[in-house]
């Protein structure tokens, strides 16, 4: 960890060369995080980099105070909405989006390097500042049109044991709100374990109990957020997409009209956004993608359907709670139930099946698998789609489909499976 805080803070020198670079480093609740922060911090330090520890912030936190507060670079060390035994890095540019691949490329170049280190010569600093924590509290609340009273809404929290569990309750109850929490007693070890944004059963248990207007669900670093309406059930990245879109085109703020989605959101927000009059833009899975599309084409709205909204206005990256706390905003505005507004959406019966791969073989080289495909999507017609993908991280090919009848969905994807593993059999001969 030590060797890789000196590879990317030697390559951050040759991208910004400061005579002294500062570098924030945040971490979400897992045990690990803290030694890692500490060793990260020892390489960076070693590289001639100043180091600032804010503690347990958020991953978006980050993404706001490196460009805030003049930041060269920040660090969150976080495996976002993984198990408590999985943990990661994530960099930011001064500018708070993720690092170009090509300065991780570099870094990974340099970490396997045969230079010999000597960490005990630290010529960067090392302070730690939680002052920032308020910082980033402040900002959530002026990003709203104005101070608001949110006293008569009950609402359900989850925050997953992780990096909103001090943040979330605070900002929600100084706004007035009237709050049951779960899922804030971060031990090291719980974060994300039958809560957040991945469980929200239990989520929707409590507002049902409770009787709360809302129920929200964080991610472990609290760049995702799953809502719950009134009646409990559970609503995903697609329905709150629906629901930010019709308030901002209402209040003429949908820059260029455009709304950034993944080929994986649910056709049901495509044809809830075209009957607003809304375009929509498609683009490959994750929200780097997304954040790169809205950029380019001026966007202020864009996300997935696991509960990455981006607000371009504000932040470059997804914020579950900048999200929640504009959606809460909508609904004082509008004075209706959670699920009157989302009922603008009608989300279509969806089917997903993985299929493990011994090999990425392109597709248009699979005999008989674009045939078999061609006829689900005649059979579909425009009720309907398909989309195959690899996944990025596993060995594993994505089958999803979507249509009004789910049996039909299962059939059609039984079909292409069985196209698929004989194909793969094919191939490989």
């Amino acid at each position: 960890m030590a060797r890789l805080g000196w590879a990317a803070g030697n390559v951050l020198k040759t991208k910004t060369p400061q005579t002294l670079l500062q570098v924030l480093v945040v971490r979400d609740t897992r045990k690990s995080g803290l030694w890692m922060a500490k060793r990260l911090a020892e390489g960076l330090r070693s590289a001639g980099v100043n180091v600032v520890d804010a503690g347990i912030l958020s991953t978006p936190s980050v993404a706001y105070l490196v460009k805030a507060r003049g930041f060269h670079s920040g660090v969150v060390i976080s495996a976002s909405h993984n198990p408590p035994e999985f943990n990661g890095i994530k960099f930011f540019t001064p500018q708070g989006r993720k690092w170009p691949d090509l300065w991780e490329q570099e870094t990974e170049k340099k970490f396997f390097s045969k230079t010999k280190i000597n960490f005990t010569q630290k010529t960067g600093t090392w302070k730690q500042m939680d002052a920032l924590h308020s910082d980033y509290e402040a900002f959530l609340s002026s990003t709203l049109r104005e101070v608001p009273d949110f006293s008569s809404f009950r609402v359900a929290l989850d925050c997953s044991h992780g990096a909103n569990s001090h943040t979330a309750p605070h900002i929600f109850k100084r706004l007035g709100c009237q709050l049951f929490v779960m899922g804030a007693r971060p031990n090291g070890s719980n974060i994300n374990v039958g809560c957040g944004s991945q469980h929200a059963e239990k989520l929707a248990q409590l507002v049902k109990r409770k009787k709360c207007d809302l129920g929200i669900a964080f991610d472990g670093d609290g760049d995702r957020v799953i809502l719950v309406d009134e009646k409990g059930t559970v609503l995903d990245g697609d329905h709150i997409i629906a629901l930010l879109a019709k308030s901002f085109k209402e209040r003429k703020i949908l820059k260029n009209n455009t709304v950034v989605i993944t080929v994986m959101a649910n056709l049901g927000l495509k044809k809830a956004l075209a009957s607003l009059g809304i375009r929509t833009l498609e683009v490959s899975v994750g929200d780097r993608f997304v954040s790169e599309a809205m950029r380019e084409k001026g966007a202020v709205l864009g996300g997935e359907q696991s509960g990455h909204i981006i607000l371009g206005a504000f932040l470059p990256t997804g914020d579950g709670l900048l999200t929640a706390l504009h959606v809460l905003s909508i609904l004082k505005g509008k004075g209706e139930t959670l699920s009157h507004l989302v009922s603008l959406m009608k989300k279509f019966p969806q089917v997903l099946l993985n299929i493990p791969v011994k090999d990425k073989t392109p597709l248009n080289r699979l005999p008989n698998v674009s045939q078999v495909v061609s006829r689900v999507e005649k059979s579909l017609k425009d009720m309907g789609r398909v989309v195959i993908r690899y996944s990025g991280t596993e060995p594993l090919l994505r089958i999803m489909l979507e249509g009004p009848v789910k049996k039909d969905l299962e059939v059609y994807a039984r079909q292409i499976a069985t196209a698929v593993v004989e194909a793969q059999g094919a191939a490989r001969r």
